[in-house]
């Protein structure tokens, strides 16, 4: 604030609360409102099925061979892992991640991964624009 004065600072800060925003909300929309993934609705206390079983069905990753993203995001395109396994630290959700799809496969349960960040934008897209409707 003493080089660049009061305004710049609060514009500064503004573009920067700004820019995160839209970055964390396009990641977590891209994570959980895609075509793939289930809206459940809860009309008791209990889900009908168990807690992993939800956080697969209800979750999305995406980009997950994409290292420059992996790494801008903190992996959080790895989604899954994220809610799996929130106390590991991001640098093992790779090797976690073909773990979890094997276990997916081997248990019958479908899991929900883009391969691309356009992808699962345009994925996004088709359910804002269903949505709407």
């Amino acid at each position: 604030m003493i080089v660049v004065g009061w305004l710049s600072t609060l514009m500064g800060l503004l573009v920067a609360g700004v820019v995160c925003g839209i970055c964390l909300a396009t990641v977590f929309q891209l994570a959980h409102v895609v075509e793939e993934t289930e809206f459940k609705s809860i009309a008791t206390d209990k889900l009908e099925e168990e807690w992993m079983v939800h956080q697969v069905h209800s979750t999305a990753n995406f980009a997950t061979k994409d290292k420059v993203l992996t790494w801008l995001l903190g992996g959080l395109n790895f989604q899954l892992e994220h809610h799996l396994f929130p106390k590991i630290c991001h640098v093992h959700y790779p090797a976690i991640n073909e773990i979890v799809k094997e276990a997916c496969r081997e248990l019958g349960i479908k899991s929900v991964e883009y391969g691309t960040f356009r992808e699962a934008f345009k994925s996004h897209v088709r359910v804002i624009r269903s949505m709407s409707q």
